[in-house]
């Protein structure tokens, strides 16, 4: 896909191997953007609208239960919708079939959304939107035909693994007001941007290389890198889509989007279905 109406993102695990099609980025005409993973088989999924604890800067693994916060099942894949006014929910990839939009009377999401910082002042501690994959190999494989922007082995920053350990990646995607003019240079035709992307140790920070997406509908352009890692997942291969959320800095309290698919058997258990009732009208 072109910039015209958004991009394919695609991921080449190995030298050896096809590149396989992860998520597609779609321009809501001057409206926002969307985010769906259409290139898997899994239908059934857990979406919540996680909490995010104050020690969020604290070394090693923070644990959040699925128990907390707001959570339901769906058994149809979710697309994360980010409006330009800072309105992010997930939504149905198949329009309908997704309870969603803004309750008229409320003024709250019907279902798992949130108000977030405005697509065109986007937060600057972090990416706006994260795609972790993991059993690549069951994503769909890209065509001759296909247009993708394709990260492949020396695109990857590896993050406690080797290129033999990693079975899992992370595409995280950072969003920039239009009136950003930044030092772009061009690698085999795609532009790049160099940034400061997160702490790594006290004073220094850990710089990345994104591939710039601009959308040209929107007032903004999209910056994505992949971090490789190595993960165990209960699944032998899904995706987990994260979302924009309410904390306004680092150390602070506030919710995050996330969608996990596939759902395995004990996950959501007891939670409510996310999927439309009848008359229920929603907003993509």
């Amino acid at each position: 896909m072109d910039g015209e109406r958004g991009y394919t993102i695609a991921i080449q695990p190995r030298d050896a191997d096809a590149p396989r099609k992860i998520t597609k980025i779609l321009s809501f005409e001057r409206q926002g953007i969307s985010v769906v993973t259409p290139y898997h088989k899994a239908q059934s999924g857990f979406v919540w609208k996680m909490p995010v604890p104050a020690n969020i800067d604290d070394p090693g693994t923070r644990t959040i239960s699925p128990k907390a916060g707001l959570a339901f099942t769906a058994d149809d894949p979710v697309k994360l919708s980010y409006h330009t006014d800072g309105f992010a929910q997930f939504s149905s990839e198949i329009a309908g079939r997704i309870t969603s939009g803004i309750d008229s009377d409320t003024g709250e999401p019907k279902g798992i959304g949130l108000f977030a910082r405005p697509l065109t002042s986007p937060v600057s501690t972090g990416p706006s939107v994260g795609i972790t994959v993991w059993g690549i190999q069951e994503f769909e494989d890209m065509s001759t035909d296909d247009q993708a922007v394709i990260f492949r082995p020396d695109d990857f920053y590896y993050r406690g693994c080797s290129p033999e350990e990693a079975n899992a990646w992370i595409v995280s995607l950072y969003a920039f007001p239009i009136n950003v003019v930044p030092p772009l240079r061009f690698v085999k035709g795609q532009p790049v941007l160099d940034i400061a992307a997160d702490p790594c140790y006290g004073p220094w920070f850990n710089v990345v290389q994104l591939k710039v997406l601009h959308l040209r509908k929107e007032k903004i352009f999209l910056g994505a890198f992949v971090n490789s890692i190595e993960a165990n997942f209960r699944s032998k291969s899904g995706w987990i889509l994260s979302g924009p959320g309410t904390v306004r800095g680092r150390g602070m309290r506030g919710h995050n989007l996330m969608g996990i698919y596939p759902r395995d058997s004990d996950l959501g258990k007891g939670r409510p279905a996310l999927d439309r009732t009848v008359g229920d009208e929603g907003l993509n």
